[in-house]
């Protein structure tokens, strides 16, 4: 018998996709922040919570940066905090 096994061909675009899935849990009393989650994320034009998280971390890091790096210049220039 023989039998017609047809080869499945994949765009030349695929790719595999790394990443990890984290869950975050929000408390019965503060519930309402999931509604606002989905309003900020959606003012911000993020397609997603996920991408919504990911700009606060990207923002929160940088203005941690520019917090050390002018610390750092206090120092250096002998400036008081």
């Amino acid at each position: 018998m023989v039998v017609n096994v047809s080869k499945i061909q994949y765009s030349s675009n695929a790719r595999e996709d790394y990443g990890k899935c984290l869950c975050v849990s929000f408390p019965g009393h503060e519930l309402e922040l999931i509604k606002d989650l989905d309003t900020l994320s959606h003012l911000e034009f993020c397609s997603s919570r996920s991408q919504y998280i990911r700009l606060l971390i990207r923002r929160e890091k940088l203005k941690l940066k520019e917090q050390m790096r002018n610390e750092d210049d206090c120092k250096v220039y002998g400036k008081n905090l």
